[in-house]
């Protein structure tokens, strides 16, 4: 996976499982994603193309080694081309077994095996994501009471890094948290991103979402990462772990729908924020004694 190391480097590069995995079994499973000319099929299971049954599900993907395209899912089928190392296609369904179906400039184009393919998704957001999270029956630190946090919040895309050595790239967003633990209010920003390409570097589209902690007793050498993977074939997230245990504990709520990058990233944020103990948050605030940015967010209008 990938975790942060310091300030500026966070994302970039893949490490070993974190310390505090409590549910890798839950990043097994994934959703169909239907693009506009398949939409009044995606309730169906099959559509045709080209002749043949395929389920739907439309995404990018870069051609990792050169491929050739068939007529139909099978290696003994009539070669219609090739595809080169480097380029990027249009998936609209998957065939039997190992195959994916291709479309290019609305023509369909025939079917490749998607084992020397890696989906990607685009992490870039139009707008700033807003809205509010809190924690209940769950005390955020020494001033947090019986109830937990209760935060508004504001993800902002930041722009994509590369990540050196891989042929995808990394969407960077900062999250602006206010929020109120029992007496006191704490305002603090963390970097979070996601991988456009799936953490295991394979055919499954599974997606790895981190929320980093900076502020916190440690400082920059052990940032604490809440990691959760957003599964592209299950329209769900799933928390993974937390890099620092003493910070960590299971959020109460382990799973949430996300059908897009944008609603993955809002439910991950409201998932970390229960992932987050008292201990975190008693070394939060310590960390940020006065109230920092004069700007608080606003609400959205009800």
């Amino acid at each position: 996976m990938l975790t942060a190391k310091d300030k500026k480097g966070f994302r970039a590069a893949f490490t070993a499982a974190l310390s505090f995995a409590l549910f890798v079994s839950l990043a097994l499973s994934f959703l169909a994603v239907t693009a506009p000319e398949y939409a009044a099929a995606a309730e169906k299971k099959t559509v045709m193309f080209l002749g043949v049954k395929i389920k739907p599900q439309v995404g990018t993907y870069i051609v990792l080694r050169d491929v050739r395209i068939r007529a139909k899912p099978k290696t003994k089928s009539k070669k219609l081309g090739i595809f080169k190392a480097g380029r990027r296609i249009h998936v609209v369904g998957k065939a039997a077994s190992a195959w994916v179906a291709v479309r290019e400039k609305g023509k369909d184009v025939g079917f490749v095996y998607d084992q020397v393919l890696l989906p990607l998704i685009d992490g870039a957001l139009d707008k700033d994501l807003t809205g509010r999270a809190s924690v209940k029956g769950k005390g955020g630190g020494k001033d947090g009471g019986k109830d937990g946090p209760d935060c508004l919040y504001r993800i902002r895309f930041e722009g994509k890094s590369a990540v050196e050595g891989q042929v995808f790239e990394i969407a960077d967003y900062d999250v602006l948290w206010d929020c109120r633990i029992g007496s006191r209010k704490v305002k603090f920003r963390t970097p979070m991103f996601i991988t456009e390409a799936p953490f295991q570097m394979g055919p499954k589209r599974i997606f790895q979402i981190s929320i980093d902690i900076l502020d916190l007793d440690r400082g920059y050498e052990e940032i604490f990462s809440t990691i959760v993977l957003f599964n592209l074939d299950k329209n769900r997230i799933a928390f993974d772990g937390v890099s620092i245990e003493k910070y960590g504990r299971i959020p109460p709520t382990r799973e949430a729908p996300a059908q897009t990058v944008a609603e993955a990233l809002e439910a991950a944020v409201k998932m970390a924020l229960g992932a987050w103990n008292e201990a975190a948050w008693d070394d939060l605030i310590k960390n940020i004694p006065e109230y920092p940015d004069s700007e608080p967010i606003k609400k959205k209008p009800s």
